[in-house]
């Protein structure tokens, strides 16, 4: 038996880089996770060129739980943004926070709406 495999491709004209992020806190960490986190949502547009979206959500069944989710224009873009010393200095705080490793997931997307 014999197997085809076809692929389709879309191009996309802008795609947009998203990056989500899943972290969970330790007890104690929790609250200067939020804060730093809270923190870095409020400016990091003004900051970092191509940050198009920048979003901390706590879950509602386990506070411990934060989502971060990001848009960028470009990879480029994101990728400045995680080699800044403006990034390792937030990681410096945020990092002992965690009482495990990040579940993230980038993915290239097109943009549908305005």
């Amino acid at each position: 038996m014999a197997y085809v495999t076809i692929a389709y491709a879309i191009i996309k004209e802008n795609p947009v880089l998203v990056a989500r992020v899943q972290v969970t806190a330790t007890d104690e960490g929790r609250d200067t996770l939020i804060d730093t986190l809270t923190s870095e949502a409020g400016r990091i547009q003004s900051l970092f060129e191509g940050c198009e979206l920048f979003v901390v959500s706590v879950d509602t069944h386990n506070p411990n739980t934060v989502m971060i989710a990001e848009e960028w224009t470009t990879k480029e873009q994101f990728d400045n943004y995680t080699a800044s010393q403006h990034f390792a200095d937030t990681m410096a705080v945020a990092g002992p926070c965690l009482a495990a490793p990040p579940n993230s997931a980038y993915y290239e997307a097109e943009r549908v709406g305005p």
